[in-house]
């Protein structure tokens, strides 16, 4: 039973009024259980029919009707609402409510607190932001633009070129999954200094310039990415970046990112980060979203 009419049918049973306006899932309820009836666009449900309604929802979704409001799941967590009823998935709260995705290179093992863990490859660890910020013991964060990426570092070509001997591999994050503004509370919290692995285009490099704490780019010999600018063909994805971008890099003063702004102009394309996990074709990359 969905959310939403389990708060519809809690209306109707706790409202003196018989009448409710309709709705497709409680047309589909009513009908499925022969009571009510329509009268024009409201359902009308007399007592009989909502002592059934009550008995419904003690049996199918465990809650007793006579105590509970509809509003009574907001806020709540996945484990604070089975005090109210069976079905966990009831709660509005977002159960990924200040995490953040963490792993470390292939290798090397994650330095939390005490613990000192090795993930198996292709894993990471889902983690409230401030306890991370707590106990961490890393000396860096290698920042990753892209979940494929991220997902996959254990993949990586080269040897990333940092000064962090185990760097804590942090994700950028994307919407509605992992927020960014929970990662940039973490890096503004841990003061360390973070490496940049980000597409290698406009934005990418725009991306680092706007990262807390940022210092470097995580970025493979120069020979190594002429010759994947040169297999690459996405020009288009280059130029539609330039609007929002070209500005920002033309003034930047950081030199590294300048100097890497000339090198990206003068390939003229964009070329995405996962062209360097081995095992990911050129012609994948070019499709790949970039978050």
């Amino acid at each position: 039973m969905e959310k939403s009419l389990i708060k519809t049918l809690l209306r109707i049973v706790q409202n003196d009024d018989e009448k409710t306006s309709s709705s497709r899932g409680l047309e589909q309820f009513a009908n499925m259980h022969q009571i009510g009836h329509l009268q024009g666009r409201s359902y009308v449900f007399n007592a009989a029919d909502k002592q059934i309604i009550k008995d419904l929802l003690k049996v199918e979704a465990g809650i007793d009707a006579d105590s509970t409001r509809p509003e009574a799941w907001d806020g709540l967590s996945r484990t604070e609402s089975l005090a109210l009823a069976s079905n966990e998935k009831l709660s509005q709260s977002n159960v990924r409510l200040n995490r953040v995705a963490v792993k470390a290179l292939a290798g090397s093992v994650v330095c939390l607190g005490d613990e000192a863990l090795k993930l198996p490859d292709g894993s990471h660890l889902e983690l409230d932001w401030q306890q991370v910020a707590i106990l961490n013991r890393h000396d860096g964060v290698m920042l990753v633009e892209n979940w494929e990426a991220f997902e996959n570092i254990h993949q990586l070509q080269f040897e990333p070129n940092m000064a962090s001997r185990n760097p804590l591999v942090v994700f950028r994050g994307m919407p509605q999954v992992y927020r960014q503004d929970y990662v940039v509370a973490l890096l503004d919290s841990l003061k360390l200094p973070v490496y940049a692995f980000v597409d290698f285009d406009p934005s990418g490099l725009v991306i680092a310039l706007s990262t807390p704490y940022f210092v470097s780019l995580i970025a493979p010999p120069n020979d190594m990415l002429q010759a994947a600018f040169k297999a690459c063909t996405n020009g288009a994805r280059f130029q539609s970046q330039l609007p929002e971008t070209q500005a920002v890099l033309e003034q930047c003063n950081h030199s590294e990112i300048s100097q890497y702004w000339q090198l990206f102009k003068n390939a003229g394309v964009a070329l995405p980060q996962e062209y360097f996990l081995s095992g990911i074709s050129l012609e994948i990359t070019n499709e790949l979203t970039q978050y």
